[in-house]
């Protein structure tokens, strides 16, 4: 059975939507997004927004597919684990998250490369992505 994803609160009535909108978090080793989703509210996902992750044209899929490679960036940081789920905390629908998302990537990009062990770290205590 695949890891259901409790934080998201879907607002569509499609369980084969739901079940393959969570396999596509599996299937991209994006779980170590929802380490402490626990303690975050939930986030509200559309009919649409799912469509958008499972569909392999879709633009959320293109951007959630790219955030899995920079989730194995310096994971083994001390402030990896709180930068990410600041991404979680301060998103309240599934667009929002996705932005979010987007704002941390830019950011990312534009740490230069001899800095780029420390990434979450840098994340963590920059206040225009808190």
């Amino acid at each position: 059975m695949e890891e259901k994803y409790y934080i998201f609160e879907p607002r569509f009535n499609n369980e084969e939507l739901e079940n393959e909108f969570h396999r596509f978090f599996n299937r991209y080793k994006l779980g170590s997004l929802f380490t402490n989703e626990h303690r975050a509210g939930s986030i509200s996902v559309t009919y649409l927004d799912a469509k958008s992750v499972v569909n392999p044209d879709g633009s959320y899929h293109k951007t959630l597919k790219d955030f899995a490679s920079y989730l194995l960036l310096a994971n083994d940081n001390k402030s990896y684990e709180e930068a990410v789920f600041r991404i979680l905390y301060n998103s309240r629908s599934f667009q929002g998250l996705v932005n979010n998302i987007k704002k941390h990537m830019k950011y990312i990009d534009s740490i230069i490369e001899s800095r780029k062990f420390n990434t979450w770290n840098i994340v963590w205590y920059n206040k225009e992505l808190q």
